[in-house]
């Protein structure tokens, strides 16, 4: 009841619709020229490849902040008339995540990196199915430290590369996502006291189950996103849920010729609820990596 009183207050409202605004007015486009004579229709290609480039706030992942600040995101996408695609994107990192290695003074990586294929298919009744792989790859190496059941670090993990698979179903404006990780969560063990001896248990097959709503609003071309989902980390304390709402609004940059297409601006916020263990998302230096969120952002697609 608390984090809903939060997230209606005013001061919140207005960021998340004067952002989208803020950033747009400011680049807004010159009036587009329509062309004499119509061109002919060119036959769709087979494939295509698209980039993407922002700069946000902080990295939110699932209610948690990854970068604990300033993050540069960016990737390319491939993607076949058949549906199947692939793609790569990076997004710096808070080293600290985790609570890498803290008993040994250690930092952790700075980069991550994913590489993942698809395939997508709408139906005419609307109906789509998106199947996806993700390959979360850390570069640097650093390991993840393992944790106790009270959810402390006390040994070195295994590197923090990750597979996760997916299925996605959407219909209009909803979309329902299952996620499970096919490795270690992020590298972490857990270690349970049994008869006096410890021993290590793996992470596989943590999930996650999200329902996601977006819709265009038909107020300055403003477009709503609100999305609810539920975390578990197999033998670990990372259970959550976590809530998130935002809007965003594309625009265009003037130019000499044709104006820039493929900007987005907008604001999210983000809170995180029924957290099994606290601690768990506290980092080495002490702050605390989940909960309320106010994240502001700007991109661009081409």
């Amino acid at each position: 009841m608390k984090a809903l009183n939060w997230i209606t207050n005013r001061h919140v409202l207005s960021a998340l619709c004067a952002a989208p605004l803020l950033f747009s007015s400011a680049f807004a486009s010159a009036e587009d020229a329509a062309p004499a004579v119509a061109a002919a229709a060119a036959p769709a290609p087979a494939y295509t490849l698209t980039y993407n480039l922002g700069m946000y706030s902080d990295y939110i992942f699932r209610g948690v902040s990854f970068s604990n600040g300033p993050a540069l995101q960016g990737g390319i996408d491939w993607a076949h008339s058949s549906g199947f695609y692939l793609g790569t994107w990076f997004s710096n990192l808070d080293p600290d995540l985790f609570g890498q290695n803290a008993t040994l003074g250690s930092k952790g990586n700075h980069l991550e990196t994913d590489f993942y294929a698809g395939y997508a298919h709408t139906f005419e009744n609307g109906f789509g199915v998106n199947f996806l792989g993700n390959y979360y790859k850390y570069f640097e190496g650093r390991s993840a430290s393992s944790y106790d059941v009270a959810g402390n670090p006390i040994l070195t993990g295994h590197k923090q590369d990750t597979f996760e698979a997916s299925v996605a179903l959407s219909y209009k404006w909803f979309t329902y996502t299952y996620f499970n990780v096919l490795t270690d969560w992020y590298g972490q063990n857990a270690t349970n006291s049994s008869f006096g001896s410890i021993r290590n248990r793996d992470t596989k097959n943590s999930d996650y189950n999200e329902l996601k709503f977006n819709y265009t609003l038909p107020v300055a071309d403003l477009n709503l996103m609100a999305k609810v989902g539920y975390q578990t980390t197999s033998n670990l304390q990372g259970d959550q849920g976590d809530f998130a709402v935002g809007l965003n609004r594309n625009f265009s940059l003037p130019s000499a010729g044709k104006p820039l297409e493929g900007f987005n601006a907008g604001a999210i916020y983000s809170d995180t609820f029924n957290v099994k263990n606290p601690t768990y998302y506290v980092d080495v230096n002490g702050n605390v990596i989940n909960g309320k969120h106010l994240m502001f952002f700007v991109k661009r697609s081409w």
